[in-house]
């Protein structure tokens, strides 16, 4: 009888502590946790330049300190966060990014399709120490000119995630 009682209290603190995510899977509650993966639904015609992109759908936030509405994340604490970013450029074109940490440009990537015949994408990943509260997000160059179209279709997702690592 008191096995039984604890094993009920022990599920009942389980069932308390998950939850189902968006997309139904089930995941344990993370209160310090800081993950996120989100794509755009849609291209970007003839990008500009220092062009903050938005990443509009979200697949994954933990903590919710991603915004789809700005494009970046808040660190909420301290540490060491991985950051990817993935573009898709059109054939004949090219896209300089960076990911910038508040004013500081951690990361740079170029997606070039110049002589290829069907899209390309480039991945980023920096690691990189931050502050509590720091914004990280991912934007054009601001000087050098783009060439296309920054590229997010079902077949293929330009996306930006990050996660912490310690």
């Amino acid at each position: 009888m008191v096995k039984r009682k604890i094993s009920q209290l022990e599920n009942k603190l389980r069932a308390s502590k998950e939850k189902r995510t968006p997309t139904g899977i089930r995941s344990t509650s993370f209160p310090d946790g800081a993950a996120f993966s989100a794509y755009m639904s849609d291209d970007v015609a003839e990008i500009s330049k220092d062009f903050t992109i938005h990443f509009d759908t979200i697949i994954t936030n933990i903590g919710n300190h991603y915004n789809k509405h700005t494009g970046a994340f808040t660190a909420p604490q301290h540490g060491v966060y991985v950051f990817t970013w993935n573009f898709y450029c059109n054939p004949g074109g090219y896209i300089k990014s960076q990911l910038v940490v508040n004013s500081n440009v951690v990361g740079a990537m170029l997606t070039n399709t110049q002589g290829a015949s069907n899209i390309r994408s480039h991945t980023g990943i920096v690691v990189v120490e931050v502050n509590q509260g720091d914004v990280v997000f991912v934007r054009t160059h601001p000087t050098n000119i783009h060439l296309g179209n920054l590229l997010s279709s079902p077949g293929w997702r330009s996306s930006f995630n990050g996660w912490k690592l310690y």
